[in-house]
């Protein structure tokens, strides 16, 4: 297993103590906007100076809150559960929120609600997903919804979903429209606690995104309330992009968007002390040629060490990076840059990787071939993270001195040793020879990954729900995916 972390190797101990005070300074001597008054009075009443909706918090404050802060807890899925922290093994979930689709045939058009139907299917049948989420939301085919469009996304998402949930769903006046961004949150949270009959335990967690600099939208605080009222586990987000929402160095990127995330995560353990935080920084430079968010370039991924030094450094669980891409389609380039953001992950105590598959374009394009090249390379991952077992008895010394100079280890029955570490099995990458047979046999990447896609879409199983779940459900889906 793992035994040390990439992020070392770019920060030092005194790197790490030095930001963590430029932290605090920001927090307590430039403070952080929080667009909303329920906020505001939580700070207020726990003796936080605020100067109208900027809040200044202390460091005493923030000791405070990073020992309630847990560093693992239990989230229960309708199948299994699942342990998310630092000292657990990473968790690998899917993307959210890209509303443009590359299809098969290489065409790119809007995403819908029957693509999204197939990335469920992709995500509850193969194990390298440890997550169920919101692939993409508010895309087309939730807009005659039986009670409210976000209502009717997070039945679908339950629907398909036999692995533990994420919610991505921002709650919106277009999607929610009977109540507030805080009462939004808390009915899609309750929903998932009917249909699993389970009103105790973590049973999904969710999180929105700040608004740097420095603030805190009033959207996205509803939503924080919400899940700490409903005590779920919250996900706090930034996207910063330096030279534009953060500074110019990414030192000054770092410190300013952990800051923000930081003041979140204080305002949650006031409202409910123990509730687990995850910090979720997805910060990376500005092409200020095109004012373009670049999250394939290497600085991103050495913003997120950053953050994952901070986070180690505050014993805060840190989901961060992900298979992310700058181009426009599955080439050299989107493999390149997605295998260099899932190594932060891989290869550190970071607790998720998120956006794990098919990301191009920054956010805005999700691609169904690139989705299932990504899982390969998540699978690779997987093996980097279990790292070489050292021992006496995975040395082989013996066997090294009864086979001697030039022996050959190739006799009798494969060896265990040769199982349990070998990876083998790929069924998207080519690791055939390359004779005129081999070429013709293995096909195409593209074709390959297709077949292995219509594969999974028709071995997908629905949850075996009762009629109490189903008519749960189908109080809020569309006509056209009820059960």
């Amino acid at each position: 297993m793992l035994k040390g972390n990439l992020y070392d190797v770019f920060f030092s101990k005194e790197d790490v103590e030095l930001m963590h005070a430029y932290v605090l300074r920001t927090l307590e001597e430039v403070g952080v906007k929080f667009e909303d008054e329920e906020a505001l009075e939580i700070f207020r009443k726990h003796g936080a100076k605020l100067e109208g909706d900027i809040v200044y918090i202390s460091e005493s404050m923030v000791n405070d809150a990073l020992k309630t802060i847990p560093e693992s807890f239990t989230i229960k899925g309708y199948e299994n559960d699942l342990e998310i922290g630092i000292g657990k093994d990473f968790i690998i979930a899917p993307t959210n929120g890209c509303p443009t689709l590359e299809d098969w045939d290489g065409k790119i058009r809007p995403l819908n609600s029957d693509d999204l139907e197939n990335f469920y299917k992709l995500l509850n049948t193969d194990p390298v997903w440890d997550i169920s989420s919101q692939v993409s939301a508010d895309i087309p085919g939730f807009e005659n919804s039986p009670t409210e469009s976000a209502m009717a996304q997070m039945a679908f998402l339950g629907k398909y979903s036999r692995k533990p949930i994420y919610n991505i769903l921002g709650i919106t006046p277009h999607n929610y429209k009977c109540g507030s961004a805080k009462e939004g949150a808390k009915a899609t949270v309750q929903l998932i606690k009917q249909l699993y009959d389970n009103f105790d335990d973590y049973v999904c967690y969710s999180g929105m995104c700040v608004l740097p600099p420095l603030t805190v939208g009033w959207d996205a605080i509803g939503h924080y309330i919400g899940y700490a009222e409903e005590k779920q586990p919250i996900t706090i987000t930034t996207c910063s992009m330096s030279h534009l929402t953060a500074p110019p160095s990414l030192m000054g990127s770092i410190v300013a968007d952990y800051a923000n995330m930081l003041a979140v995560a204080i305002m949650i353990q006031l409202i409910e002390p123990g509730l687990p935080v995850i910090l979720s920084p997805f910060s990376s430079i500005t092409d200020l040629r095109e004012v373009r968010l670049m999250t394939g370039a290497p600085e991103f991924m050495l913003i997120m060490l950053g953050h994952l030094a901070l986070g180690s450094y505050h014993r805060i669980p840190v989901r961060c990076s992900g298979s992310l891409a700058d181009g426009f389609t599955y080439d050299y380039q989107a493999g390149v840059e997605s295998t260099l953001g899932a190594l932060a992950i891989a290869l550190s105590d970071g607790c998720i990787l998120p956006h794990a598959a098919g990301d191009l374009s920054n956010f805005n394009l999700l691609s169904f071939p690139k989705f299932m090249m990504d899982e390969e390379m998540l699978r690779y991952m997987r093996r980097l993270r279990q790292g070489v077992a050292v021992s006496d008895k995975k040395s082989n010394f013996n066997l090294i001195k009864k086979i001697g100079p030039r022996g050959n280890y190739l006799s009798g029955r494969t060896s265990k040793d040769y199982r349990e570490e070998t990876y083998l099995t790929t069924p998207v990458f080519n690791r055939s020879g390359c004779t005129p047979t081999d070429i013709e046999k293995v096909k195409d990447i593209r074709e390959r990954s297709y077949n292995v896609f219509k594969e999974r879409i028709e071995s997908y199983e629905l949850p075996d729900f009762d009629k109490r779940q189903k008519d749960l459900l189908n109080k809020h889906l569309p006509d056209k995916y009820k059960f």
